[in-house]
């Protein structure tokens, strides 16, 4: 009697027999009658050394292999390629299983602090991985090739870097020499932080300064500014009095700048007076100008009419009126007038008189007259005994 097969093992059964670790046996009398089954050329070893030898290229420091087992795979089916295939005995496959071992201890980056660069331990000296990998070789007269793929390449990733391979000057945290490190980056840290603060300070006391300066100087010119308009201002008044058609607001606003303390006003209002056509106003311009001198420069000239003048203009030399007193009420002039080149020029007592815009001048045998010009000038004539008449010229400076 047969007992039913189980629904369980009938199930184990067919995947065994998918996957191959379960097979079914022939008949025994088939045995004989039957082709002989190949699964399969015998596999080819591939030699240890040759795996090592690569293994030493793949293997990244400051791991090294320690041990290692290369357990033969079946042989590869021939390449594709006629009479230059690669024979069966010449190629091999395997699994390689490498015990790994870190050489020297190995540290993550912490933290970076300007060169120093501080680690914290990651792995001790001595950690084993396993390293696994399939290899594929081929022979020829050289010798064996090997390619190595790793199964999992990532086992040895992750475990950081010896210290020398990393960056800067590397200290491992917690111990005496980073602590001590530490404490003077800080106080490194924090003298730079004072530097810094008084450089900003610094440059906000200047920027202060340089503003307070600035503010300064705006104001000084806006006061300049101001001051030159009021100057134009008063000038274009002054001017607008001296030339305007009331003879007592002219001759008010003339002493106001000549009693003033502006040379500017004053200059200006001598030259306008002294331009005007109102014979009062260049009277006391005239005046003003006789009482502020004590020597008046008289500038002789020759005549076209009397030749012999050149040569006594080259012999009587400088000729210089000496003022000693003036009378700025009635015009009465008293002091000297002379010249070098004559006896009758010589320096004498004169007396003279301003009458209007006229100045006449008597001295020891001459005589001089001078009349105000629209140029400025006093021009007249010099007129001596034994001389010849020439043409005289004081400038109004």
């Amino acid at each position: 009697m047969v007992r039913p097969v189980d629904g369980r093992i009938a199930a184990r059964v067919t995947a065994g027999l998918a996957a191959g670790w379960i097979t079914l046996a022939p008949p025994v009398g088939s045995l004989r009658a039957a082709e002989p089954v190949t699964t399969g050329s015998a596999a080819t070893p591939i030699p240890e050394a040759a795996v090592r030898a690569q293994l030493d290229q793949v293997i990244p420091p400051p791991w090294r292999v320690e041990s290692l087992t290369v357990e033969a795979l079946p042989a590869l089916p021939a390449a594709a390629g006629g009479k230059d295939a690669t024979p069966p005995d010449a190629r091999a496959a395997a699994r390689v299983t490498a015990r790994v071992v870190l050489g020297a201890p190995t540290y993550l980056v912490d933290s970076r602090e300007g060169p120093v660069t501080f680690l914290r331990p990651a792995a001790e000296a001595g950690l084993a991985k396993s390293w696994t990998a399939t290899a594929l070789a081929t022979r020829d007269a050289g010798g064996w090739a090997v390619s190595l793929t790793p199964q999992n390449a990532g086992v040895l990733e992750g475990v950081g870097k010896p210290a020398a391979e990393l960056p800067g000057r590397t200290v491992v945290l917690g111990t005496a020499e980073a602590k001590s490190l530490r404490e003077q980056l800080d106080r490194d840290a924090a003298q730079r932080l004072a530097d810094e603060t008084a450089r900003r300070r610094q440059e906000d006391e200047r920027l202060a300064q340089q503003t307070a300066a600035a503010k300064a100087e705006a104001a000084r010119a806006d006061s300049e500014r101001r001051a030159i308009e009021a100057r134009i201002a008063q000038i274009a008044d002054l001017r607008g009095k001296l030339t305007g058609s009331d003879r007592p607001a002219r001759i008010a606003a003339f002493e106001a700048a000549l009693g003033g303390n502006e040379p500017a006003l004053r200059q200006m209002a001598m030259e306008t007076a002294l331009q005007s056509r109102d014979a009062v106003l260049a009277n006391l311009a005239l005046k003003d100008w006789i009482a502020r001198r004590r020597a008046v420069p008289v500038q002789l000239y020759a005549t076209k009419e009397d030749p012999s003048s050149e040569t006594v203009v080259r012999n009587l030399g400088p000729m210089t009126l000496e003022v000693e007193g003036f009378n700025p009420v009635n015009g009465a002039l008293a002091g000297k007038l002379g010249a070098p080149g004559y006896s009758i020029t010589r320096s004498s007592s004169i007396i003279g008189t301003l009458a209007q815009t006229e100045l006449a001048v008597n001295a020891f045998g001459c005589a001089l007259t001078l009349r105000l010009t629209e140029h400025q000038t006093l021009d007249g004539l010099l007129r001596c005994q034994t001389l010849p008449t020439l043409i005289a010229r004081v400038t109004l400076d």
